[in-house]
């Protein structure tokens, strides 16, 4: 990019941030770049990529014929991305706000992004930002995330394309001034590399044995013995155990049963807006269904059901796992029986 001369124009980023934030493109590395900036703004923002559709628009009309970077809509979300390398942000977010929360039928949730190089700092930029619901998130951030996350998909992306992802994310970087920490730091790097490699080889093992576990957890559990109504299980980024279920033919609930260094978490949401809001406004409320009260759990969009350390021995993990999907079996099976006789079907 910078043999070409071209790394700081924006439609020229804009148009690379296209190709690798759609999961579907033949970059093979999934969602990396789509969750590592959405989840920035929403820790709980979910694509499926088996099940969900996604749209990506370049130099979208707004409503009042202005030009919005890049459009996003997902069966759940709608985003807007105004992309800023050096310019000022004199462009009309109310209009950029306006035309993204046009999209936001059926349950879609609005998320306004301004993408900048640097931090916004003035007055003016910043009121702009927050008078419209806006977040301002840098490249450095993004691009941390998927430093952190990349790892993950290296086996089924395509060489080729991460090189260009590589290329991409170093031209960004070095249009960022370097700080005398970085300078310090990569002199630490220079001077510990022998010591560094062979601990980030050490770390890469030890979240693999953490991730094995994962796998060990669902073979303990077959389908009919402990889930025989889940619409599916399946483990998702080879970190995490999902059990989706549907309740009441309609709502649709998910757990979460994920570990990482920091320790195992069992989380309980729903795969949209009308579920989160059955989940925790009527089901949860119900005296019967989880062992405590519901105002005791530590909650956003997604309930956590329960922590553990990584350390702690597998079976009390899958003790309370079962016990958990025991609990929405239950009420699964006590909510199609009251169907059957108020319906009589």
């Amino acid at each position: 990019m910078e043999i070409s001369g071209y790394p700081h124009y924006e439609n020229v980023c804009s148009n690379i941030l296209k190709f690798y934030l759609d999961p579907t493109n033949e970059h093979g590395l999934n969602d990396l770049v789509l969750n590592s900036l959405l989840h920035l703004i929403d820790i709980n923002f979910q694509f499926d990529t088996e099940f969900e559709q996604i749209d990506i628009f370049r130099e979208h009309r707004t409503i009042n014929d202005n030009r919005l970077d890049l459009l996003i809509l997902t069966e759940n979300y709608a985003i807007g991305i105004e992309n800023k390398i050096f310019h000022h942000l004199h462009n009309d977010l109310t209009d950029y706000k306006n035309t993204v929360k046009s999209y936001c039928y059926n349950s879609r949730k609005p998320i306004y992004i301004v993408l900048s190089l640097n931090k916004l700092t003035t007055n003016e930029e910043m009121e702009k930002v927050n008078e419209n619901d806006f977040v301002n998130v840098t490249y450095e951030q993004v691009f941390q995330n998927i430093k952190q996350n990349i790892g993950r998909h290296l086996n089924s992306s395509n060489i080729s394309y991460i090189n260009h992802l590589t290329d991409f994310i170093k031209s960004i970087e070095n249009l960022t001034p370097k700080t005398m920490e970085n300078k310090v730091l990569w002199t630490f790097f220079k001077n510990n590399t022998e010591t560094i490699q062979e601990l980030t080889v050490s770390f890469n093992e030890y979240k693999n044995s953490l991730y094995q576990k994962i796998y060990q957890l669902n073979d303990t559990l077959p389908l009919n013995e402990f889930a025989p109504t889940v619409d599916r299980q399946w483990i998702y980024e080879g970190c995490c155990l999902v059990h989706d279920y549907t309740i009441n033919s309609k709502y649709k609930l998910a757990i979460d049963t994920s570990i990482d260094i920091s320790g195992w978490k069992i989380q309980l949401f729903g795969r949209n807006s009308q579920s989160t809001d059955f989940i925790f406004n009527v089901m949860c409320k119900d005296n019967d269904f989880l062992p405590q009260p519901f105002d005791s759990y530590e909650r956003g969009e997604r309930l956590i059901y329960q922590k553990f350390d990584t350390d702690i021995d597998m079976s009390t993990v899958a003790k309370t796992l079962t016990d958990l999907l025991k609990r929405i079996e239950n009420y699964k099976q006590r909510t199609d029986d009251h169907n059957v006789i108020l319906h009589g079907f």
